[in-house]
């Protein structure tokens, strides 16, 4: 420290370049002879296999130029609202906006909005201009959108400053229920919202929770998406679409970057140049354990961080002991502040895309659009969406990766903390899965077919109180 010159110019140039070639050499040296890319190389299980590392040429070789996929880092903070009486609802809402929330999502297990006045009673104190609204599928109607549309009337509330979303994909719930309406009756329902609001939702969180691989995630959103642009091209300023964020960090911030860019190529085809589409990202149900159940809160974070860097508009993060238990007041805050430390602490809400330029992801970005552009073609070749779902070709696709899931962690290819390594002593009994927001809910579609359902994952009780 003494001889140090503080005052000299440092120069690169002191730094010489050090070509791929150079860097492999010394990897194979390390590996005593073995192939990097066999040896190195990510079995995701997700669709995509990555090397462990790429370089500028790299980029330059994707088949989409490197660009930024989001203009602003900020998103709304997403509160579930589970209460199951309108009251209560009210009250819980008011908590969770006084305590940092700036959306709510209403959600609960059954519809308790059966006329105007209980909509008024839901939202009464609450000022819509000034936060994200979602409405789940049980209380997701043409009449609660008109009723919607009324009081914000009254309000004198210009809704299309608003941020509101109803969760109404009918596609998704016929997985949960084995009825499939009609396009028509479908197309009939859809046109009856009040089109002030973003009503057309495509949800592939249902997908994900029942082990649907990324690739499958994004190809089966662009099927269904383009599937309502079908009914109607005008559906698309009237859409978001809703995922699941799971545990693997770097390809889930890939896969919300690898979307925007595919769903912009899709609507391209229809001639729209403005996407107003939105992007809702939750925490998955899956992988979360009620034994040593406070590794959710991990878990959550890292998701939630991917939704974020990914450049997702609006994020839920569920409640540790949100499958298991009763809502307390204890987890709704810990699932509250981890999105709040993302932003004022990690100030993720700061950077507007801060993927872009990373050599891994966008070479993980372009990879995820290829491989998901190139399902979502296999399914346009069956049909389309809807006619894949008639003919059970989703549900095998979703089955078989499901199975390959529960094998990789069977086999402890795949390591949940507290299941099927680093075990507790004490071990949970009789393990459920209890998620009331993939409940099948009746949309009021009268003219129904049946198809296969599908099986939600529980990687927990797959593994038998973590004996697998």
């Amino acid at each position: 420290m003494e001889n140090s010159d503080f005052e000299k110019a440092l120069h690169f140039d002191e730094f010489p370049p050090i070509s791929t070639e150079e860097w492999e050499a010394v990897i194979e040296k390390d590996l005593k002879g073995k192939d990097y890319k066999d040896v190195l190389r990510w079995q995701s299980g997700e669709g995509v296999n990555p090397l462990p590392f790429y370089r500028e040429e790299n980029v330059r070789d994707l088949s989409l130029s490197p660009e930024a996929v989001a203009a602003r880092g900020s998103w709304n903070v997403m509160e579930p609202v589970e209460s199951s009486a309108v009251s209560e609802a009210n009250k819980e809402a008011l908590h969770a906006l006084e305590n940092g929330a700036s959306g709510l999502y209403f959600c609960p297990a059954k519809n308790y909005l059966q006329s105007r006045s209980d909509l008024q009673n839901l939202l009464r104190d609450i000022q819509i201009e000034l936060i994200a609204l979602r409405f789940s599928s049980a209380i997701s109607s043409p009449d609660v959108s008109v009723w919607l549309k009324e009081i914000c009337d009254e309000r004198k509330i210009n809704t299309g400053e608003l941020s509101v979303g109803f969760n109404f994909d009918p596609m998704a719930n016929a997985v949960l229920t084995g009825k499939l309406a009609s396009k028509a009756e479908i197309e009939n329902t859809v046109n009856a919202f009040d089109e002030s609001f973003s009503f057309c939702t495509v949800d592939s969180s249902v997908f994900a929770n029942a082990g649907a691989t990324i690739i499958q995630q994004l190809a089966f959103s662009l099927a269904a998406g383009n599937e309502y642009l079908g009914l109607n091209s005008e559906l698309s300023g009237n859409m978001h679409f809703n995922f699941a964020t799971g545990p693997n960090y770097f390809l889930e911030i890939a896969k919300f970057r690898a979307f925007k860019r595919t769903w912009r190529q899709v609507l391209g085809e229809y001639g729209v140049d403005n996407n107003r589409s939105s992007i809702h990202a939750e925490t998955n149900f899956w992988n979360k354990s009620q034994s040593d159940a406070h590794n959710n809160m991990l878990r959550t974070t890292t998701e939630a961080m991917s939704a974020a860097i990914g450049g997702c508009d609006t994020i839920t993060v569920h409640r540790y002991d949100e499958h298991f238990s009763d809502n307390s007041g204890f987890a709704s805050r810990i699932a509250r502040n981890i999105q709040l430390i993302l932003q004022e602490e990690a100030y993720l809400d700061k950077v507007a895309d801060p993927g872009a330029g990373s050599y891994y992801i966008e070479v993980l970005t372009d990879s995820m659009a290829q491989k998901s552009w190139e399902l979502f073609q296999e399914i346009e070749a069956k049909g389309g969406f809807y006619q894949a779902l008639k003919s059970g070709y989703i549900q095998e696709l979703v089955a078989a990766s499901q199975k390959e899931k529960i094998e990789a962690y069977q086999q402890k290819e795949k390591v949940l903390v507290g299941v099927n390594k680093y075990k507790p002593d004490e071990k949970i009994q009789n393990l459920e899965l209890k998620i009331q927001n993939f409940a099948g809910f009746d949309q009021d579609m009268n003219e129904c077919i049946t198809i296969d359902k599908i099986s939600l994952l529980n990687i927990e009780a797959e593994l038998k109180n973590g004996e697998g």
